[in-house]
């Protein structure tokens, strides 16, 4: 064990490649004695104060530890919340933890006692494990939620973290979870920003999936509004997605929407037609771009972009884009014309 983790902190990449699989395959083995030695010797190895392997540790960990031994859930937790304290908030390793620590605690709820006191960690980088491990254990996690809370108070890589585990326990607790997410559409930018809008979106699709009401969304709209003015072009076009699906709108959003046909980004040119069409509004602006994305003529990325907005649409929006769709088939032929037939086969 010695000589494999000697060469797993070697400059040689065959030696460390050599190390990794081997150490790897040790710790899937189907000798439960081999696994746990392996296991014991690589966090007694990650907890060691100035250890330089924390990287190449924890990756093996996440990947390959599985199920992790109830008998060292203990002694995996001390390790990697010691080891956490000495790489970067916002890097893979902190994401390599979180996935460790989340395994450790389904084969040991008992862990997640432990755990709590981690929320407050002066280490920024425990903390940002700690709001990534929320959403990865799921349903157990949900006591924490108020502790889930306050890092999105925190600075910019641990509340990025608690947004993106927020949206993974929205579904479990939509009530609790969709203000918070609207309050950061309403104050975040960048990433956080993004990330916010794209949870509230998976829920809200997936209760309509589900006949199931929408949370309350107090506010949503003007902060999608602001949202539109973004620079980046995927915020906007989470934005538009998300107008469209949890409509009926007000007359700003409507204009917004149909100034969104003209944006830069055929994506989000396209998605806005398709959240027009999902709202009512008059259908003639919408189904013009559509059918000038679609057209023979268009380019390839126009092409691409309007398929990707009428995808998975249900069936009565899609419906109201028929005689379009019909209408481009006849003119088109390949991938393009064949995309969309499927789609008019699905309206029956």
């Amino acid at each position: 064990m010695e000589e494999w983790l000697a060469r797993l902190a070697a400059r040689d990449d065959g030696a460390r490649e050599e190390a990794q699989e081997a150490l790897g395959e040790l710790l899937g083995t189907g000798d439960a004695d081999a696994r746990e030695r392996t296991a014991r010797a690589l966090l007694g190895e990650l907890g060691r104060p100035g250890s330089k392997l924390v990287g190449p540790l924890l990756s093996l960990l996440q990947a390959c530890w599985w199920p992790p031994q109830v008998s060292l859930a203990a002694t995996a937790v001390q390790a990697v919340l010691a080891a956490v304290t000495r790489v970067e908030a916002e890097g893979q390793d902190v994401e390599h933890a979180s996935q460790v620590l989340a395994h450790v605690c389904r084969v040991d709820p008992s862990q997640l006692s432990v755990l709590e006191g981690a929320f407050g960690h002066p280490h920024a980088s425990v903390r940002s494990a700690m709001a990534r491990v929320v959403g990865r254990v799921g349903q157990a996690a949900l006591p924490w939620l108020p502790r889930l809370f306050a890092l999105l108070e925190d600075e910019e890589p641990v509340a990025i973290a608690a947004v993106e585990s927020l949206g993974s326990l929205a579904p479990l607790a939509p009530g609790d979870a969709a203000p918070r997410l609207v309050e950061q559409v309403r104050k975040a930018e960048g990433a956080r920003l993004y990330l916010a809008i794209v949870s509230l979106r998976s829920l809200v699709e997936e209760r309509r999936q589900g006949g199931q009401s929408l949370p309350r969304l107090a506010d949503l709209e003007p902060a999608l509004l602001r949202t539109l003015e973004e620079p980046e072009p995927p915020s906007r076009l989470e934005a538009v997605a998300l107008l469209g699906l949890t409509g009926p709108v007000s007359q700003d959003a409507l204009a917004a929407l149909r100034d969104s046909l003209k944006d830069p980004s055929p994506s989000v040119a396209a998605s806005a037609a398709v959240a027009l069409l999902r709202l009512g509004a008059p259908p003639a602006e919408a189904l013009f771009l559509l059918k000038g994305q679609l057209g023979p003529a268009a380019a390839p990325d126009l092409q691409a972009a309007a398929l990707s907005a009428l995808m998975d649409v249900e069936p009565a929006t899609l419906f109201r884009a028929k005689g379009m769709l019909e209408s481009v088939v006849r003119d088109s032929t390949g991938p393009t014309r064949d995309a969309l037939r499927e789609l008019l086969a699905s309206l029956g």
